[in-house]
């Protein structure tokens, strides 16, 4: 990812795909959070640890290559780092709204209880709508920069 330095259609289709299949991610994080009832499965921490770990292989070296070389190329292009500016909030967002999860992952092996449950539910939508509005946003105002 870091060393894509293509044409701006190339780009702009390689971030395309990168997209869908972040939203492929983004659907099982939905799935996850949808059959989180108030009682506890023992397939819960796995659920977990499954959003947790496609975040570290996943998420991680995609935000990195955007904040790497997408936004200041983007930045470059409009001559002003706000161009970028809430793209570069909404990962701060994202990694925020990844440490709560991290921290509900240990409280519910500490004690999977009913109030833990809603508090995790609550997270992954959280961390749902935080992507899905920050990709949808990258596409409709980030990536045309890019096509000029």
């Amino acid at each position: 990812m870091a060393g894509q330095h293509g044409s701006p259609g190339a780009v702009w289709a390689y971030a395309e795909h990168e997209h869908r299949e972040l939203l492929r991610g983004v659907d099982r994080i939905h799935a996850f959070a949808c059959e989180i009832g108030t009682w506890v499965s023992p397939e819960l921490p796995g659920g977990l640890t499954t959003v947790l770990e496609w975040f570290d292989d996943t998420l991680t070296p995609h935000v990195a290559w955007e904040e790497a070389w997408l936004y200041p190329e983007v930045d470059a292009r409009t001559g002003t780092p706000w161009a970028t500016r809430l793209a570069r909030y909404d990962h701060g967002q994202v990694r925020d709204a990844i440490e709560r999860l991290r921290t509900d992952q240990l409280t519910l092996h500490a004690a999977p209880v009913r109030e833990h449950l809603s508090d995790l539910r609550w997270h992954l939508f959280t961390l749902e709508v935080l992507l899905r509005a920050h990709i949808e946003r990258e596409e409709r105002f980030l990536m045309p920069i890019l096509a000029n």
